[in-house]
């Protein structure tokens, strides 16, 4: 590989374990990298955990290397790391912090422990600044706290979308100048043939079944809905440690005929689903970014969600129509009202382009982002 790179760390193993669909993501992330420097090409190099069977991997300037298992343990991370990059004689040109707590203080180590000064960026993907995120558990208000330091430590700040950014900068006391804002790109990405003209009375609730994601508050909605009418369905599809009580507790509200339990779906079977789903439902107390709303939308399903900075940005982008904020302290007809309005709604077929051609975009914008930094480091010294 060219010695000259950026690095990835990644202590509790998060890229190896988001499957092929993050290492697609990075790989595009490694292609536009070489290109933004062409005098002085630079290679992309993450370093995870995962388990001792997991292969390295190695493609399009894209260099993976498990150098541990999975771990909390920063320093240990950070010795590992210093001795394979000394190993491979790697020229570091930044260190990329995939959050600010044990990446972060991987990279910090890190320096510390090679008496370098590389410049670290990091990578804010949780909706942390928002004053709910902190309250969902004891570890988010610790993480919060840790946060605090770790931001102010660092180089340059990577938001997924304007709201987080804003959020970050005022919180953390960071100036806007440090942070970009560059949401994660979706692979594959395509306009599909139409909104649908029969929506169905159908309400989708996509991805992890855990407490912290609100699931509760979905319960609550079915549970004024079922007040005042029994016309929709709902479709489920995703997994998580709560899911054994949630279903019950659905059951308990609906007929079974009216509720379907898929699973854990691949990215094509989870196009197929949108065909089905009237409304996409997020219940999720703190969100930065929201995939599963941005590909709803794209797919022409308009959204209700609690409300967060992730759903703020799509309210500015996609209009109150196509995406409203959920309030459960309203009373079960509004809600009832609301949800035949949101039925009714369509998703802007100019939005949908726009969302797509910009998307194409950001794997392009992230890597720019750190030849950025780098270039400004070179200034410095």
């Amino acid at each position: 590989m060219n010695n000259s790179c950026v690095v990835i760390l990644d202590p509790r193993g998060v890229i190896l374990s988001g499957g092929a669909d993050v290492i697609e993501r990075h790989n595009s992330y490694a292609l536009h990298l070489s290109k933004g420097n062409p005098k002085n090409k630079i290679s992309l190099m993450i370093l995870t955990a995962g388990k001792s069977q997991v292969k390295n991997q190695q493609s399009n300037g894209l260099y993976l290397e498990v150098i541990s298992k999975p771990t909390f343990n920063s320093i240990k991370f950070a010795k590992a790391a210093l001795k394979k990059i000394r190993s491979k004689n790697l020229n570091v040109k930044l260190l990329v912090a995939g959050d600010p707590w044990e990446s972060f203080w991987s990279a910090y180590l890190l320096n510390k422990l090679s008496l370098k000064k590389v410049p670290i960026q990091i990578q804010v993907h949780g909706d942390i600044a928002n004053p709910a995120w902190k309250k969902i558990s004891l570890q988010n208000k610790i993480r919060f706290n840790l946060a605090k330091f770790s931001m102010s430590k660092a180089n340059g700040i990577r938001a997924v979308s304007n709201s987080q950014a804003l959020k970050v900068a005022n919180i953390f006391k960071i100036k806007k100048a440090q942070i970009c804002v560059i949401p994660v790109p979706i692979n594959n990405l395509r306009l599909t043939s139409s909104t649908f003209p029969n929506r169905s009375k159908t309400l989708g609730l996509i991805g992890r079944i855990h407490d912290d994601r609100g699931i509760y508050n979905f319960i609550k909605l079915v549970k004024s809905l079922t007040v005042v009418r029994n016309d929709f369905t709902i479709v489920i599809a995703g997994g998580g440690p709560d899911e054994s009580r949630f279903f019950e507790k659905i059951k308990d509200l609906l007929p079974k005929s009216k509720i379907r339990f898929l699973g854990h779906l691949s990215k094509k079977e989870l196009k197929k689903v949108w065909r089905e789903v009237g409304v996409l439902v997020s219940t999720a107390p703190a969100e930065s970014y929201g995939r599963a709303m941005r590909e709803a939308l794209v797919a022409g399903v308009p959204v209700w969600a609690t409300k967060s900075s992730g759903v703020e940005d799509l309210i500015s982008m996609a209009g109150k129509d196509a995406v409203r904020i959920l309030d459960l302290k309203k009373s079960n007809q509004e809600l009832s009202k609301e949800l035949d309005q949101l039925l009714k709604s369509k998703v802007l077929l100019s939005f949908r382009k726009q969302f797509i051609k910009d998307n194409s975009t950001y794997a392009q914008l992230l890597a720019k982002s750190w030849v950025d930094l780098i270039n400004k480091q070179k200034k410095i010294i």
